[in-house]
Formats: C-alpha cells, sequence, structure tokens
C-alpha cells in the first residue's frame, strides 16, 4: 500500500471519530463511544469500525459496550426507536468511578441514542454528561423534528463514513494483491497507455514503472508470436479484450528492455463502465521460460537416457550373440577384443546407472562425505597417472604450486570431480588432447583448474552448462556419448565442501574448468605498521 492510501486510510478514520465527538458534544457529553450494530458492520471494513470511542479510558470502555449491547439488543427495527430515540439514566456512584468520574449521587447521566434510518438500526451512541446539560433537542417531551432530522444526517454521515473506510480497506487489499503478485500486472488506459507497473512486471522487463508510465504498451512489451514473429496491433490482447474477446492463457514472446525476450502466458481483461464501454485494460503476464525449459530437459533426458542405455547394451548383445554362436569357434586372439569391448560397455553402463543415482541422491539431499584433511599435490598426480595409461596419446602438463596448503575435503569425492573435468577435457578436444592441470592457493582457499584446447563454449551455454541434462548445442558435443550429469555431479560435490566452481571459455580456443576448497588452515598475513 504506497503512503497516499495509508493516510486516506487515516483520514477515513478521523472522520468517523469525529462524528462520533461533535454528536457528543452537541448534547452537552464529555466521553462516550458509538458501537456499530451486528447487522450494520461490513466485513471489508476494518474492526475499528464496530466501536469509535471518544475521551474513554479502556477499562470505561469495556463498560460503555457491554452497557451498549444490552440497549442494542433490546430494540428491534428502526420503527421501535422512533418513541423514544434518547434514553437517560442516572449513573451510580460506583459506576461512575468506574468511568473515572468521583462524583454525588445524582450528578451524571449516562445517555444512549439510537442511531438509524430507514434502512434499519446503524448502532447506538452512548455517553456521559452533567444533570444540569442539555441539547436543544430536549426542549420537549418525546421526539422532535430537529431530532429525528438530527438522527437521520449522523445516520447518512455515519454510512458514508463506513462505506469510505470499507472502499479504502478494499483498495488497500487490492493495492497488496498487486504489488505482491508473481504474476507481471500491467493496466492502459482507452488509448493503450499504461497506467499500472507492478513490481513483478519490473522484475520479468527490467523497466521501472516510473519510466513506462504514460507509454504505448507495445513499445515496452514489444510481443511476438511463439516463433519470433512480429505480433501486429490487431492481434493485440487487450484490444481484443476492448472488442469483447475472450483472452486467455495465450502464449506469446516479449522482450526484456536489454533485448532478452521470454516466453509468457497472457491473460487480458477489460473494465467497462455502467454503460458497457471499455475504461481500462489489464494485461496479467506470467512467465513459462523457465517450465518450458524443465519440459525440453525432461524431453532431452529421456531421448539422451534411451539413447545412452541402447548404445552399450547393443553393443554387448551383438558380442554375446556372435561369442555364443554353437556353430563357431574362437581362438583367444579373436574372442579377447570382443570380451574388452564387452567390458568396456559394461563399464559405461555401469557408470551411466551410477551418474543416474548419485543426481538421484543429490536432489533428494543424500549426499554424504567422509571429510579429512587432505593434500592435493599427490591426488592430482595419481589421477593424471591413471588418465596417461588409459590415454598414451594425450599429453598432460601440470603446473602445481610447491607447499601447497591442505584442505577439509572427502578424498573419493574430489577424485570424482577431477575424473570428470579431465575426461571432459579430453573428450571434447578431439584433434589437440592436450590437458594442463593446475593448482594454486590463496589466502583463503585452493584454487585446481583444468583447461584444454578443444571446441570451447558460447557465453550463453556457460549459463547452464552446470545445470543437470544440460548438453552443449555444438554438434561435436552433441555426437560425443554423456548424458548430461558430470558437471551438475561436480558442482554440487564442490558446494558440499563450501567451495565453488566456474568456467572460463572462449568458443573453437578452448576451455578452462576451475574450483575452489577452502584452506584447512587460513593464511597468516603479514602485519603492516604505519
Amino acid at each position: 500500500m504506497s503512503w497516499s492510501q495509508i493516510q486516506q486510510s487515516e483520514d477515513v478514520h478521523e472522520q468517523m471519530a469525529m462524528l462520533v465527538g461533535s454528536a457528543i458534544r452537541l448534547f452537552g457529553g464529555e466521553a462516550g463511544a458509538f458501537v456499530l450494530a451486528n447487522e450494520a458492520f461490513d466485513p471489508r471494513s476494518s474492526a475499528e469500525a464496530e466501536i469509535t470511542p471518544y475521551r474513554l479510558s479502556d477499562v470505561a470502555l469495556a463498560l460503555f459496550l457491554e452497557q451498549a449491547e444490552a440497549a442494542i439488543g433490546s430494540t428491534g427495527a428502526a420503527g421501535s426507536h422512533a418513541q423514544q430515540p434518547l434514553a437517560i439514566e442516572w449513573l451510580t456512584p460506583e459506576v461512575a468511578a468506574h468511568l473515572g468520574y468521583e462524583q454525588t449521587p445524582g450528578a451524571l447521566q449516562r445517555c444512549s441514542l439510537a442511531v438509524y434510518d430507514a434502512a434499519g438500526t446503524l448502532g447506538m451512541l452512548s455517553f456521559v454528561r452533567p444533570a444540569d446539560a442539555r441539547s436543544r433537542f430536549e426542549q420537549h417531551e418525546g421526539p422532535t423534528d430537529a431530532l429525528s432530522l438530527f438522527i437521520a444526517q449522523l445516520a447518512a454521515s455515519m454510512r458514508l463514513a463506513l462505506k469510505a473506510q470499507a472502499l479504502t480497506k478494499e483498495q488497500g487489499r487490492l493495492a497488496a494483491i498487486f504489488h505482491s503478485s508473481t504474476e507481471g500486472i500491467l493496466t492502459v488506459d482507452t488509448a493503450l497507455r499504461i497506467i499500472d507497473f507492478n513490481p513483478a512486471m519490473e522484475h520479468f522487463t527490467g523497466w521501472r514503472e516510473s519510466e513506462v508510465l504514460g507509454r504505448f504498451y507495445f513499445d515496452v512489451l514489444r510481443p511476438k508470436d511463439r516463433h519470433g514473429n512480429e505480433l501486429g496491433l490487431e492481434a493485440s490482447p487487450i484490444l481484443q479484450a476492448f472488442a469483447g474477446q475472450q483472452v486467455t492463457q495465450r502464449e506469446m514472446m516479449i522482450s526484456a528492455r536489454d533485448g532478452q525476450r521470454f516466453l509468457v502466458l497472457v491473460t487480458a481483461s477489460c473494465v467497462r463502465s455502467a454503460r458497457g464501454e471499455p475504461m481500462n485494460g489489464i494485461l496479467n503476464v506470467r512467465d513459462v521460460t523457465r517450465e518450458r525449459q524443465q519440459e525440453e530437459q525432461r524431453s532431452t533426458f529421456i531421448s539422451v537416457i534411451s539413447h545412452e542405455l541402447q548404445t552399450p547394451i547393443a553393443i554387448i548383445k551383438g558380442y554375446a550373440s556372435t561369442l555364443t554362436r554353437p556353430d563357431a569357434s574362437f581362438d583367444s586372439k579373436t574372442l579377447h577384443p570382443r570380451l574388452t569391448a564387452m567390458e568396456e560397455e559394461a563399464d559405461r553402463l555401469n557408470k551411466l546407472v551410477g551418474n543416474l543415482l548419485y543426481a538421484s541422491r543429490i536432489q533428494a539431499g543424500g549426499l554424504q562425505m567422509d571429510v579429512t584433511s587432505l593434500d592435493l599435490g599427490p591426488v592430482i598426480h595419481g589421477m593424471v597417472r591413471r588418465f596417461r595409461v588409459k590415454n598414451p596419446e594425450a599429453s598432460f602438463a601440470l603446473k602445481l604450486s610447491p607447499d601447497l596448503p591442505t584442505v577439509m575435503a572427502d578424498r573419493e569425492r574430489i577424485e570424482e570431480v577431477l575424473q570428470n573435468l579431465i575426461e571432459n577435457a579430453l573428450k571434447y578436444s578431439p584433434h589437440q588432447r592436450c590437458v594442463e592441470i593446475a593448482c594454486n592457493a590463496t589466502s583463503t582457499e585452493v584454487i585446481v583448474s583444468v583447461s584444454d584446447s578443444g571446441m570451447g563454449i558460447s557465453l550463453r551455454e556457460q549459463e547452464h552448462i552446470f545445470e543437470r541434462f544440460h548438453r552443449v548445442g555444438e554438434p561435436l558435443a552433441q555426437a560425443t556419448p554423456g548424458a548430461g550429469l558430470g558437471l551438475y555431479i561436480c558442482r554440487a560435490i564442490v558446494e558440499a565442501h563450501g567451495g565453488r566452481i566456474w568456467v572460463e571459455s572462449t568458443l573453437r580456443q578452448g576451455s578452462t574448468f576451475s574450483f575452489s576448497l577452502p584452506r584447512e588452515e587460513q593464511a597468516q598475513l603479514p602485519m603492516v605498521v604505519f
């Protein structure tokens, strides 16, 4: 709710208090309260509207409420008040003391004035006054025309004040919905100029409300259809809503301030006057880019996993069928490469299933680690030795700083990270299989980097490279076996250690993947005396 609305709400409550105070003073009263009848209370108004006190303490107010409710309950329809709208009784010293007055018996009166109109009873105005106080409405016994007119005017003024309170509360409620909605909402006038722009729209588009007010909404959103084609003004959702057409959950592309496009579902509606003429258009915008990406990820996952599972199974099945033929015999030279291939494909299948289970555990928060003091130098040397045996044609360069500090880490998990990064460096560098591994220390962490001279990664792909099942869209990457889980697992392991992982890459020139781990002991920095 804006500051102006808060001020307006306070002004409306003050208006009701002024009406009550003025009415009590007209009757010579010193303190009192107006209690709203149950049937007149509007749930949309605030609870404060039910009781309006005037110069009463909390104890006195409770006593007034008890007596006023009894008085309201004992009266019926508006017609029953016409005989005696003003009831007067003498206060006992005990009641006067509760109300904060110390008077002799007969010195104070408690008056109850029924406030009603043709619509029914509005409530009861109760007040305390000295016994000698009189108003011009009490010059004659029984009701007078002046008293009836005063009650009618007071009832009309109070109904207006209560209606204003209800409207103010409703305005605040709608403002809260408008500002806290996760869906973007903008409203326009009949000339399609923006008159409201909620925070969700600011977040989607990068525009501030103050920058777009009064602008043509087509110029701000620059809408296109889902295929990226320009959307003509005749296809504007709000214009169609003005024309009486129903526009619900329509897919379209809108552009942010920086030109980035995202997919949204829009719903347009029209606010009309009493004569049915369009007054304002409302556009609800829901960003579904992430949902569509997740759907694509699921489809990609199914297709990739199906392919990755079918390939080793087909190879194993083929060799097994060949080797079990009863009409053929094979010597050891023929058997060895086939059995080796079957073993490699079984390992590949085992690794794929293991990664899937690993990813499931990470997603479920079930990643457990055995953290101990770890020296990264021997771990890196041991990992490189393994890869040199398996990949004799590849070259490895090590650049490790001397006297590397130890880190607190799970040796097995860190070996998995190194293995994934080195495998990727070899896998995506088919023409120049040269991998460089560097390790350096800062005052707070140890940083390990794995560099290659392969295909590289575009800036757009770098934003998503560590997501589950995401694979770079380059043809070479798509043709290379993999399920898009390796880097996702690496990120989960590194972050579980309190470190971070990132990539620096230039397309067609190579990539450097780096991760950091906190040092076991922080470096002792030298003291500088000025």
